[in-house]
């Protein structure tokens, strides 16, 4: 069954209002010195402009290193982002590995934002967006090389099925590579959970899900520090640098709050995670 209305609706808000807009992108590359009319994918993706995740570019390229140690993609492979917001990742694998990309998510407001950048830095003919529910994929069996998941799964509650339908879509030997947190999330995560579904199940249970949908687990990379520093980065900023890199001082603003309280303790790790299909 797709996911429930109530959750996507939340997600689309929650998302909707974290999203930044084409105009909003083009005015950030001529601050920074570059016309828009000429931009390349790497123009946005380096300056975190289009990378949402957890730990933004930075997370990204470490999770495409680890990959690559397994099975890098080939210029002729189609990989999907699932969540793939308004695909700066998709972009960065393009562009790294020659490979095509289908991104899907379920803010159309996203999908609409990532299909505009991917025209205005001509990359239209090798990536590609749309509205999709990763618990309901309109794809054949074994379409796929590879399935990159940044930072969703924790807001799908069907977790057995997002990972059957991952792992139908994937090719015999084809990769998973995915980001995320595990739980149980701790009370710091509060305000957050409030705005957007986050069902974290822990470490071993996530595993369990996966290698029972027919993935077999291949590694799982520790990233929290990645995320940590980007936090108190974005803290910093807010604070004005007037604060000890390493002090508790809150800032004020709920999630970025819940995120370094959560960061802090034994079960707010995140991670990369990288399995195959058996």
């Amino acid at each position: 069954m797709p996911e429930s209305t109530a959750n996507t609706a939340k997600l689309a808000k929650f998302y909707g209002d974290l999203s930044p807009t084409v105009e909003t992108v083009r005015e950030a590359l001529t601050i920074a010195g570059t016309d828009p009319d000429h931009a390349r994918a790497r123009d946005l993706y380096e300056r975190d402009l289009d990378c949402h995740n957890l730990g933004m570019f930075r997370m990204v390229e470490f999770a495409a290193n680890v990959a690559a140690e397994y099975s890098a993609p080939d210029a002729g492979d189609l990989l999907l982002d699932v969540g793939c917001g308004v695909g700066g990742p998709s972009r960065y694998f393009a562009d790294r590995f020659g490979c095509s990309v289908i991104g899907i998510d379920v803010v159309p407001v996203r999908t609409e934002v990532a299909q505009e950048l991917a025209t205005m830095t001509g990359m239209g003919d090798r990536v590609s967006y749309r509205v999709a529910d990763a618990t309901a994929l309109d794809f054949d069996d074994a379409s796929f090389a590879q399935v990159w998941m940044l930072d969703v799964s924790i807001h799908i509650r069907d977790k057995r099925t997002l990972f059957r339908e991952i792992a139908r879509v994937l090719r015999p030997g084809g990769l998973l590579v995915m980001h995320e947190q595990a739980g149980p999330l701790p009370r710091a995560m509060a305000p957050v959970m409030r705005e957007a579904p986050y069902i974290a199940p822990s470490l071993p249970q996530l595993i369990r899900y996966i290698e029972d949908a027919g993935l077999q687990m291949l590694t799982w990379r520790d990233t929290t520090s990645i995320a940590v520093d980007y936090f108190l980065g974005v803290r910093d900023v807010l604070l004005g640098n007037s604060e000890p890199r390493g002090s508790n001082v809150k800032t004020g603003i709920p999630l970025l709050d819940g995120y370094l309280e959560t960061f802090t303790e034994r079960n707010g790790r995140t991670g990369v995670l990288v399995a195959r299909r058996t």
